[in-house]
């Protein structure tokens, strides 16, 4: 497994425990949660720092 299906696994489950946490635990493991899912998004926008930004919107006139 590379380090890349590793880290996709580790996401995924990372929802889905978010989901769980939501409906069944605490405010403090929320809030843990929500931290934990804050960090990975961080670490995606890192992990895709190096790629060109996508033009979402194709239609629109360029500077």
């Amino acid at each position: 497994m590379s380090d890349d299906d590793g880290f996709d696994r580790m996401v995924e489950a990372a929802i889905l425990a978010h989901q769980l946490v939501a409906a069944h635990g605490t405010e403090t493991m929320q809030l843990l949660s929500r931290l934990l899912l804050l960090e990975i998004g961080t670490e995606i926008a890192a992990r895709r720092g190096t790629d060109p930004a996508a033009n979402d919107n194709p239609d629109a006139a360029e500077d």
